[in-house]
């Protein structure tokens, strides 16, 4: 009964969040909606073209201008101090606007000379790919500035957003819609994250900034992140070469990828590095395996489970962005670059690895059950890397035993204080009854008086929407195990509680 109501609390708390900033909602939902369309979608890039005798999917060339985007920001991050000056977002944005005005061009416009197309295209691909990374990179930014929660909490939101105006999009003549789309959202998302950047930066609950922490390389994190983007690199391959694409597909695994982050971090606080590696690579894996085991009678099952494994990843590893630049002071440049670099090279590793096992393999159905099975070797491989000190460290980025670490208790405490806007006095006696003082030996720890300490527990009882220090402790140790809390510290917290 009493954990029902702590979980009617944080649905309260997702609705509330959202409300608070509606224009951050808007721009996430028009960058979801954009993303779709452009990386899961072909009609930007359609068909093929031959590379050395290779067939590969035209919106591979997206997907590599994207990892060369990603690098460039990777490696320059340092130096782009400009990300908070007005002209930039309106550049980014013209950016994308002009990228698919000459792939419009290219594509329905009847050019007829080779070389001008093939300069409508490349050109068009690398504007788009610079203005999406960029965007990326700065809702990353903002999505830093607000905390994990809040971060999860608009990402699903938006998701369910996204679906509902893509199957809109779907029920519409295509391409002419999509098209339409592209051009407009790009609009929508500056105006409404200009909106949005502004809010942030002027909330005295938010750091907005880049801050000079020493960058750490997350090593694994890569590793599965060129695991899952081969795997889906290897899905549009297929796709491209059959023909056959289902919009509904897109919208089912939105919709799945939403409620299970729903259900599993925001309900549940199923930590990060669980929900990646024991939700979402498995359901990537099974739809990998049911494609190359059952082929064309559960086709549609197959990419629903892969696409719905992508999203949810997705999700699930904007709030541990969130969490590495808001908590461990991480340049927020560097965790959305690095990672999505990593990402759209597996993409763009998995189309050409598709494409090559179509031509070297026989012409039939059964030919695809090869690189399929490939594939989930691969991402079952992936999960080797799920160990014991992977699941605790998060991907490297936080180190065990290092000399001015927090325990899990007590960055959870600075989490919460965070996001509640918690005075320090209030987290002075948060931190004391979480780790299992009564009032009065925090009193006597904090040198204020027993009333002083009822008071500043009581304010935080408000902030937090919670009744008595039993369930304050139980809130605390929720938030503990949603980056991966050691087995001592998790027994810290429960004999605190």
């Amino acid at each position: 009964m009493e954990r029902a109501r702590h979980r009617q609390s944080d649905l309260k708390r997702m609705v509330l969040g959202v409300r608070t900033i509606p224009s951050l909602f808007v721009a996430l939902t028009s960058y979801k909606l954009l993303a779709m369309l452009l990386l899961m979608e072909t009609f930007l890039l359609p068909g093929t073209f031959d590379l050395g005798g290779l067939a590969l999917p035209t919106c591979t060339l997206l997907f590599f201008a994207c990892t060369l985007a990603c690098l460039s920001f990777a490696v320059l991050f340092r130096r782009l101090t400009f990300f908070d000056r007005g002209w930039y977002l309106g550049l980014l944005t013209a950016c994308i606007l002009f990228g698919a005005f000459l792939l419009l061009l290219r594509e329905q416009g009847g050019v007829g000379n080779e070389a001008l197309a093939a300069t409508c295209r490349g050109m068009g691909v690398v504007l788009m790919a610079v203005g999406l990374i960029g965007v990326h990179i700065e809702i990353a930014r903002v999505m830093g500035a607000l905390g994990m929660t809040q971060t999860l909490t608009f990402g699903v939101a938006a998701a369910f957003g996204a679906v509902v105006l893509y199957l809109g999009l779907a029920a519409a003549p295509a391409p002419q819609s999509r098209w339409a789309a592209v051009l407009a959202l790009p609009f929508v998302l500056a105006v409404a994250f200009h909106r949005a950047r502004l809010a942030v930066r002027g909330s005295r609950k938010t750091r907005y900034g880049e801050p000079e922490a020493n960058v750490l390389v997350p090593y694994r994190f890569i590793a599965t992140s060129v695991a899952q983007g081969s795997a889906a690199g290897l899905l549009v391959a297929f796709l491209c070469s059959s023909g056959a694409f289902d919009p509904s597909w897109n919208a089912a695994g939105y919709l799945l990828a939403a409620g299970l982050t729903l259900a599993t971090v925001l309900v549940c606080k199923l930590d990060f590095n669980r929900s990646v590696y024991q939700i979402g690579f498995p359901l990537v894996g099974l739809g990998l395996l049911l494609a190359g085991v059952a082929g064309a009678p559960l086709e549609s099952a197959s990419v629903v489970l892969q696409i719905t494994g992508f999203l949810y990843l997705d999700l699930v590893l904007w709030g541990l962005g969130s969490y590495l630049i808001k908590n461990c002071g991480q340049p927020a440049t560097w965790v959305a670059s690095c990672p999505t670099a990593s990402l759209m090279a597996g993409r763009t590793l998995g189309a050409v690895l598709g494409a090559a096992a179509l031509d070297l393999l026989p012409n039939n159905a059964g030919s695809v059950a090869v690189p399929c099975i490939a594939a989930f070797c691969f991402v079952l491989a992936a999960l080797l890397l799920s160990n014991g000190a992977n699941l605790r460290t998060g991907w490297g980025f936080v180190h065990p035993g290092d000399p001015d670490e927090d325990t899990n208790a007590l960055r959870a405490c600075q989490i919460v204080a965070e996001d509640f806007n918690l005075t320090q006095r209030e987290f002075d006696v948060l931190q004391r009854i979480v780790e299992g003082d009564s009032r009065a030996d925090a009193a006597k720890a904090l040198f204020i008086a027993p009333n002083t300490v009822k008071t500043h527990l009581h304010a935080v009882y408000a902030k937090l929407d919670v009744h008595n220090e039993r369930d304050l402790r139980a809130y605390v140790s929720d938030r503990a195990r949603t980056f991966s809390p050691t087995p001592e510290n998790d027994e810290i917290l429960k004999n605190g509680a």
